[in-house]
Order: C-alpha cells, then structure tokens, then sequence
C-alpha cells in the first residue's frame, strides 16, 4: 500500500531515501520527460500534418516545428508559466481567501446595521 511515515501516507524524504532508489528516480525522470516530449511533438506533428493541410492549405511541419508549435502555444495560452503552475495556484487560493474575508465582513455590516 506505500510506506507509511509517522503514521500517515505519502512519500518518504529524499534524506531517507536509499542511494539506489535515488539513482531509479533520477533515471526514471531521465526517461520519461524526453519520451514524454518525443510522444507529444510526435502526436502534434500526425494532428497537425492530418488536418491543417486539407482544412486550412498550410504546409505540413516536421517533429521539431510540432516542438516549436508546443512551446509556443505553451508560452501564448498560458502566459509562460509552465514552471509556476504551483505559483499561481497558491495565488489563486490567496485571492479566494481574500474574497471570502471581505464577503465575511460585507455580511457581518450587513447584519449590524
């Protein structure tokens, strides 16, 4: 079920993780992130070579104008911010708490007065 850690859940500390575990981690991520790259530019390029030159006459693109494609949607409709996702969503939930304070506060004038 995972290892169990002060009685709750979750992951252990990379302090106490073992050498070899370490080293399977690091070369897992190795793997994946560029497999996972490689999968997304490779399906983008077969989407956009299937449709954009039947649909639109636009020329067909190679695997790295499909990662270009990628990288640039990514900066365009997400503002660049691939890397603070974490960020802007505690952000987010700061603005929320703001909004809640000061709807907390309209009600309990409201209800004073």
């Amino acid at each position: 079920m995972g290892d169990s850690y002060m009685g709750h859940r979750h992951h252990r500390p990379w302090s106490e993780r073992s050498a070899g575990a370490k080293i399977g981690l690091v070369a897992g991520i190795v793997v994946a992130v560029p497999g996972i790259l490689a999968l997304c530019g490779a399906v983008t390029m077969w989407l956009w070579n299937g449709l954009m030159p039947a649909i639109f006459r636009l020329p067909e693109i190679g695997f790295w104008q499909a990662i270009g494609l990628l990288v640039l949607s990514q900066i365009l409709f997400k503002g660049g911010h691939a890397f603070h996702a974490g960020r802007s969503h505690w952000k987010r939930r700061q603005v929320w708490k703001h909004m809640r304070e000061d709807e907390e506060t309209k009600h309990d004038a409201s209800v004073q007065s």
